[in-house]
């Protein structure tokens, strides 16, 4: 992981803990707002990310992102990942206009995320549309045991994974 000595540069008021954000979306659901959840690593922001934001965006009254933890992201995705700090994450994600609060997820799965935070939305990528996996598939039950549903973007993949094995071909 890329350190920098002092994250404390690194803030915004757009970053909330979980206790902050479960309140926060309470508030806007009883005043009959739709609030949308897009949950990830995010590690790397790319065009993909600020696309899929944007699209999810257009889904909702107010989206918050959900990142994944520095730890659980090192357990999924193995040696030197996540490249970038939690902080650091949540911050460049804030300073994305699309985006009106993000939280940082210290859960293994995103079904946790989801029974925290009770979401109106759970906005996914259209690579899960299709997908046939248990934690897809516990995802969805989910949103929907707490009210919500699962909506899907129709942008271009890019992945994470793949800029990275790119990069380390050309060099």
């Amino acid at each position: 992981m890329l350190e920098i000595k002092d994250t404390a540069e690194y803030r915004s008021d757009k970053v909330l803990t979980f206790k902050q954000a479960i309140g926060i979306i309470h508030k806007i659901k009883s005043q009959g707002k739709k609030v949308g959840l897009c949950h990830g690593g995010f590690d790397l922001l790319h065009p993909g990310h600020i696309k899929h934001f944007e699209s999810a965006k257009k889904l909702c009254d107010i989206l918050v992102v959900s990142i994944t933890s520095d730890r659980f992201i090192k357990k999924r995705k193995g040696l030197g990942r996540p490249i970038f700090h939690q902080q650091l994450r949540a911050y460049s994600i804030a300073c994305i206009r699309f985006v009106d609060f993000v939280v940082i997820s210290d859960f293994n799965l995103g079904i946790n995320t989801i029974k925290s935070l009770k979401p109106s939305y759970y906005i996914k990528g259209p690579d899960y549309i299709d997908k046939d996996h248990r934690e897809i598939h516990a995802e969805k039950e989910t949103v929907k045991s707490v009210g919500g549903e699962i909506k899907y973007t129709n942008d271009p993949k890019l992945s994470t994974t793949k800029i990275i094995h790119y990069i380390r071909e050309i060099l």
